[in-house]
Order: structure tokens, then C-alpha cells, then sequence
């Protein structure tokens, strides 16, 4: 239930009790302007224009190539020009449905034209200008919908270029770390904090496929994600990629844990070539470490330790990884219940819950017959959540004053 919506329903039980005036009640309803949350011409409007293109792609064969042309530029103008003046009038919402669908119909046109003239790219350069239309359109209109647009036009061609090519656009990257990132910050919205630290990750690990490089670059990916929740002044950018650098190391971490003995070529990927890794593991560890140490940060050290380069204890590095993700999910927990915050607590549980399952995959999985596995594994993670739910329950309880 949002703020507008609780005021609604508990301001008529103030006015009874005599606490605020009808007109000092309106006066707090305006203070929070009505949301239009519904969703549905956006996903409308993206059915109705991939069945057109589909209809269009199926029976391209058949047209004559000046009609294709035709019907390209007839479906870019009429989407943009439709949507613009829905929102000239007030029908927001479907109008930037209809933009976005000419953002798209923009893309499929360049791959369209370029197959019909038999083009033939070995590189992102379509992705390209689609992403500059893309940034160029938010620009004009400026909408969360169309900045996701944007950043997935960007990532979806890193990923066809280097999973196709074996290559890496850093044309692709400048748009989406700098352009979108300088966006990202002017806006300061966490959501767009969270859609940028996730193509920042995803831009990175392209990255290490183009270059083949080993998975262990990751770590210094999402270490160099954790630098910048440091230095950056805003609240929401800091928390956004702290969670996502988090999120992206404990995903590393668990990673070691099922694959280290067979993805870890320790002699030749690392301690023999990999110099430069450690020297940046290092330095990023000195700076985000002075850094705290400066803010006179008391809290969040335990972060450094997820990036800690234990793969080099080959014998018991896989068990070490899975410690260290025990031991950093009951810290979160403890903090939480220290600290009386609930956010806090929630992530705990839930690290908490998810190492459980992951050690017990690693040490079950060869043992216990497939059936029993599921079974007990599903038992043992009730029995943990009933356990955590109620010291959660008598926590928010004690945090209450003992009401019930």
C-alpha cells in the first residue's frame, strides 16, 4: 500500500477523532501526487508491436524491397509521432509505450535494411547508432522505461559481439559506463542506480568472454563496483552498488565453491601471468581501506573479506569460500538484530538461507540418493526459516515494547 493510498483510508479516522480538518487533510493528500502505476499499455503496446514486426519479418520475402523501406519508415514515424502526442495530451503511459516501441521498431529496421541490401557487419556498429537513438530519445524524453531501453540495446550488443565475434565494443561500453552513468547520476534515482551497477557487471564480464580471460577477473569487477559505493557522496548510489558488489562476490564466491578444482589453472592463469591481478586486488584493497579508515567508517569492514584471493589455498579453498560466506551472512544477521535493523536482519536470513543450500548441495549431492536429497534438503531449509522467522517475530516484538 503506498503513502497516498494509506492516507486515503486512515485520514477519515483523524478527522473523527478531530486530529486534522477536512482541508488540512486535502492539503496533506496533494503533498503526494497520484501515481499511475498501471503497466498495462506498456506491455500492450510491446505485444501489439513485436506482433506487427513478426507478421512483417514473416512475410518479408514476399515484398518488394522499395515497400520494406516503406513499411520500416512508416512504422519508425508512426510509433514516435503517436506516442509524442499521447503525451502532448495527457495519456503519458501509453505514449512512452508507443516511443519505446519506435526505439525498437528503429533497431529492427538497421538489421532489416542491412539484410535486405545483404550487408554483412562483423561488428556492434548497429547496436551502436540503435543505442545513440536510444540515449538521444531519453534525452527528449527523459523516462525510466526508455533509460532500461537504452542500457539493454547497450548490453545485448556486448553480448552479441562476444559471443559471436569473440570481440568487445568499447564504443558500446563508453555509451553505457560514461553516457548512461553520467545520466545514471543526474538522475539520482535508485532504480537507476541498480539498472546501471547491473550493465556495469554484465559489461564487464563481456569483458573477460571477448579477452578469455579466467573468472577470477570478476572478483576485481565487482571490487572496482565496491570502490565506487565508497567514493561516490550519494546515499543511493551507495547502496545500490554496494548490494550489487556484494551480490556479484558472493556470487563469485559460490562459483569457487562448486568449480574451483576444475576452473583454477593456479600455475598458468594466475601466480604464472597474473601479476597485474593481484597489484589491482591490492590497490583497490588499500584505497577503499584508507578510504574507511579517513570516513572513520566503523561498520562494513567485513565487506574486504569477500574478496579475498583464498583460491590460492588449492587443497581447502573450496571449503574456506564456503566458510567465509557462513561466517559473512551470521555477521549480517547479528548486525541486524545489534543494530534493531530489520532490512538488515532480512538480508541476513536470506544470505544466511542461501549459503545453507549451497553447502548443502556441495557436500550431499554425492551421497545421499536424489530423492533423499530434495527431501532432506527441503526440511532442513523449513526448519531454518521457522528457526529465523521466529527469533525475526521476538525481536520485532522486544523492538516494540513488549506489545502485542
Amino acid at each position: 500500500m503506498n503513502e497516498r493510498r494509506w492516507l486515503k483510508k486512515e485520514g477519515p479516522k483523524w478527522m473523527e477523532k478531530g486530529l486534522v480538518e477536512k482541508e488540512q487533510l486535502d492539503g496533506i493528500l496533494s503533498l503526494y501526487e497520484k501515481k499511475n502505476n498501471n503497466l498495462l499499455p506498456i506491455l500492450a503496446s510491446i505485444l501489439i508491436g513485436l506482433g506487427v514486426l513478426t507478421f512483417v519479418a514473416s512475410n518479408w520475402g514476399n515484398m518488394s524491397d522499395l515497400f520494406r523501406l516503406v513499411i520500416i519508415c512508416a512504422a519508425l514515424i508512426g510509433f514516435q509521432l503517436i506516442g509524442y502526442r499521447l503525451i502532448e495530451k495527457g495519456s503519458e503511459t501509453l505514449g512512452i509505450a508507443l516511443v519505446g516501441i519506435g526505439v525498437i521498431t528503429f533497431g529492427a529496421g538497421i538489421f532489416l535494411t542491412a539484410q535486405m541490401f545483404h550487408i554483412v557487419s562483423y561488428t556492434a556498429t548497429a547496436f551502436i547508432l540503435w543505442m545513440v537513438v536510444a540515449l538521444l530519445t531519453y534525452a527528449m524524453l527523459p523516462n525510466s522505461y526508455i533509460y532500461l531501453l537504452s542500457l539493454v540495446i547497450g548490453v545485448a550488443g556486448l553480448i552479441y559481439s562476444a559471443v559471436s565475434f569473440q570481440g568487445f565494443s568499447f564504443v558500446l561500453a563508453f555509451l553505457i559506463l560514461i553516457v548512461a552513468g553520467y545520466l545514471t547520476f543526474k538522475e539520482d534515482h535508485p532504480l537507476f542506480y541498480y539498472f546501471y551497477s547491473i550493465a556495469y557487471s554484465i559489461t564487464g564480464i563481456t569483458l573477460l568472454v571477448a579477452y578469455d580471460l579466467t573468472y577470477l577477473w570478476m572478483t576485481i569487477i565487482f571490487f572496482i563496483l565496491y570502490g565506487i559505493s565508497e567514493l561516490i557522496p550519494g546515499e543511493k548510489g551507495q547502496l545500490a552498488f554496494r548490494n550489487m558488489s556484494i551480490i556479484g562476490s558472493l556470487a563469485v564466491i559460490f562459483i569457487h565453491v562448486f568449480f574451483l578444482e576444475e576452473l583454477v589453472r593456479y600455475e598458468e592463469d594466475i601466480i604464472g601471468s597474473g601479476a597485474f591481478y593481484f597489484i589491482m586486488l591490492l590497490g583497490l584493497g588499500a584505497l577503499i581501506g584508507w578510504n574507511k579508515f579517513r570516513q572513520n567508517t566503523q561498520s562494513n569492514w567485513l565487506d574486504l573479506a569477500l574478496f579475498l584471493p583464498l583460491f590460492l589455498i588449492s587443497d581447502i579453498g573450496d571449503l574456506l569460500y564456503l566458510l567465509l560466506a557462513f561466517g559473512y551472512s551470521l555477521f549480517i544477521l547479528i548486525q541486524g538484530y545489534q543494530l534493531e535493523e530489520s532490512e538488515r536482519i532480512n538480508r541476513g536470513t536470506f544470505l544466511f538461507l542461501i549459503s545453507t543450500l549451497v553447502a548443502y548441495i556441495q557436500l550431499a549431492w554425492d551421497f545421499l540418493p536424489k530423492s533423499m536429497f530434495f527431501l532432506a534438503g527441503g526440511v532442513l531449509l523449513f526448519i531454518l526459516s521457522w528457526l529465523l522467522e521466529r527469533r525475526r517475530r521476538k525481536w520485532v516484538h522486544q523492538a516494540k515494547g513488549g506489545r502485542s
